[in-house]
């Protein structure tokens, strides 16, 4: 297994346990954060429980033995889903959801450029060489 394709995975996994930990905290949290965005419990529980379902398949991804399209998708995926928190982070109309909606963009975001980084990266020549440590 090449340097590259142990990082990817381990990025994988780790894109996995932050989306299980957010649904997580949104299902134990369902009621103040729908006050906080002013919509109903159960859009709260339905986010919650799509997360987890989503870190559900991340962890499933990055058991595969093709794991370049797996992370493509899930870079694309993770980049169209910060694009969205941005717009509503830009529309929410006070100031504590769009602090926490922006932050999660940026949270997002940050997965997704770091996935398109490991797909560049194994695609290097000495993408052989020994294993090192995460950049």
């Amino acid at each position: 297994m090449s340097n590259a394709e142990l990082v990817a995975r381990r990025w994988l996994r780790i894109d996995a346990f932050y989306c299980a930990a957010a649904g997580g905290l949104a299902l134990a949290l369902c009621v103040p954060l729908a006050h906080l965005f002013n919509i109903p419990l159960e859009a709260v529980v339905g986010v919650g429980a799509a997360t987890i379902l989503w870190a559900l398949l991340l962890a499933h991804l990055a058991r595969r033995r093709d794991w370049r399209q797996p992370l493509w998708l899930v870079a694309a995926a993770n980049a169209f889903a910060s694009a969205g928190l941005a717009v509503l982070a830009a529309l929410a109309p006070e100031a504590a959801p769009r602090l926490l909606l922006a932050a999660v963009a940026v949270e997002v975001a940050g997965f997704a450029a770091v996935q398109v980084r490991m797909l560049r990266r194994g695609q290097d020549p000495d993408d052989s060489a020994p294993a090192r440590d995460l950049p």
